[in-house]
Parts: C-alpha cells; sequence; structure tokens
C-alpha cells in the first residue's frame, strides 16, 4: 500500500514539531498553574478565613493537586521522550523544545521543593509530615468568622 501524503501538512517533520511545542507550551501552563497551587497548598492563611480565599477554590486545589501533578509529570515525560527521539529526524524545533521542557520540568521541580520545604518545617515543629490545619471539606465548610475570633 502507497503511503498517502498528508493534505494539510507536507512536511510531517515541521508538523510533528510544531505539535510538540504546542503540548510543550501547555505542559508549561499545567507546571506554572502547578507552582501556583502549590504556594497556596502549603499556606496556613490559606486553608482559613484569614485569607480570604474563597471554598472553591480551596476546594479546587485540595482535589485537583495531586492529579494535577500526576498528569504533568506524565506529560512531561512523554513529551521528553519524544523531544530526544526526535533529534534523529533533525533539529529544526529542538532547542524551542528543549528549552520550553527544561521550564516544565522546571515549574514540577519548584512545586515538589515547595511541598518537601513544608514537610521538613512541619516535622522540625512537631507537627506530622502532611500537616494541613482544616483541609477536608467538611472542615472548610465549617469555619466561620466567629470561629476563628474565638
Amino acid at each position: 500500500m502507497p503511503d498517502l501524503p498528508m493534505k494539510n501538512c507536507p512536511d510531517s517533520q515541521y508538523c510533528m514539531s510544531t505539535s510538540l511545542v504546542i503540548a510543550a507550551l501547555l505542559a508549561l501552563g499545567c507546571g506554572l498553574l502547578l507552582v501556583c497551587f502549590a504556594v497556596l497548598r502549603e499556606s496556613r492563611v490559606f486553608w482559613t478565613h484569614a485569607g480570604g480565599y474563597p471554598l472553591w477554590l480551596r476546594d479546587l486545589v485540595l482535589w485537583t493537586y495531586m492529579p494535577l501533578l500526576l498528569g504533568t509529570v506524565g506529560l512531561l515525560g512523554g513529551l521528553s521522550v519524544a523531544c530526544w527521539a526526535k533529534i534523529a529526524g533533525g533539529l529544526r524545533f529542538f532547542i524551542l523544545e528543549s528549552v520550553l521542557l527544561l521550564l516544565g520540568w522546571g515549574m514540577v521541580a519548584t512545586a515538589g521543593f515547595i511541598a518537601y520545604q513544608n514537610n521538613v518545617s512541619n516535622l522540625i515543629n512537631g507537627r506530622p509530615i502532611h500537616h494541613h490545619p482544616n483541609t477536608t471539606p467538611a472542615a472548610l465548610r465549617s469555619i466561620t468568622p466567629q470561629r476563628l475570633q474565638s
């Protein structure tokens, strides 16, 4: 069976590079969101009304941080393998893709460092390793301004 030419993209190497750059930008956005979530998640003020954060944002961070972390690591891992495997085919977008992937891995490392630093701080202060006060949804909803004043 003969190879059929691609209608929209005559240079398949260019199309693969473009799609890898777009996917790397998506991974970079996920990494940035992951760092923001890590900063919020490890902040003690975030889990109380003292910070003024809405409950929906607390629930969003509580329930989506780990899936976002796993998805970002999986996406970056797959993109890294695809990027390094593509070297044999040409270097057209390799530098741009490599820089974007390095930035993405840097974001994941930053989020990991923030969590690591908080866990070490918890251990030094005699708290459990993953201590986050009032992080269950029921506890978050039960916090009222009157309860905080007492």
